[in-house]
């Protein structure tokens, strides 16, 4: 799956900010122990709110660097 990379905010490291508008591969995915990347709630905000909000994907350039991004910061490639 090829993701092209849409913002990288200011809290990220220069090295993520400096691929916005990138496009790459996507090679793995944050998930739960169970292999879930989603929970059914139980965070610690309120009862049933999930504790994870975004997945982080792991994209792999043409340069050879892989990065992780957060979902939010990532477009499909269609």
């Amino acid at each position: 799956m090829n993701e092209k990379v849409l913002r990288a905010d200011a809290w990220v490291s220069e090295k993520k900010q400096r691929k916005c508008g990138s496009t790459g591969t996507v090679i793995a995915v944050s998930c739960l122990k169970d292999g879930r990347i989603r929970n059914n709630g139980g965070g610690r905000t309120a009862p049933g709110a999930p504790m994870r909000q975004f997945t982080k994907y792991y994209v792999q350039f043409t340069d050879g660097n892989i990065l992780g991004y957060e979902s939010h910061h990532l477009d499909l490639v269609k």
